[in-house]
């Protein structure tokens, strides 16, 4: 397993758009704050900007993981650290 980090803000004013390998490919990743709801959504988009997934971004508490790409990946899992202010890819 691998695991790959992607450092994350939270600055509300700026979306952050980021590459990550899932499941062998490479995809386009980005978060967007809601203002509505007062939280952040991954949106997750194919090369060809077909969207796959969004959903709410949940914090993950240190010691347990909240995989935010359950259901649309296999292979791969995608935890939010807020504590750390970072974006985990495990492989």
């Amino acid at each position: 397993m691998s695991t790959t980090l992607y450092p994350f803000s939270g600055n509300e004013q700026k979306s952050m758009i980021f590459t990550p390998m899932l499941d062998g490919e490479v995809y386009n990743c980005q978060t967007k704050w809601n203002l509505a709801s007062q939280r952040w959504y991954l949106n997750v988009t194919d090369n060809s900007g077909n969207r796959l997934l969004t959903t709410p971004m949940i914090e993950s508490p240190i010691g347990y993981d909240i995989n935010l790409l359950v259901g649309a990946f296999a292979a791969t899992k995608m935890v939010w650290r807020h504590s750390s202010g970072q974006i985990e890819v495990i492989n």
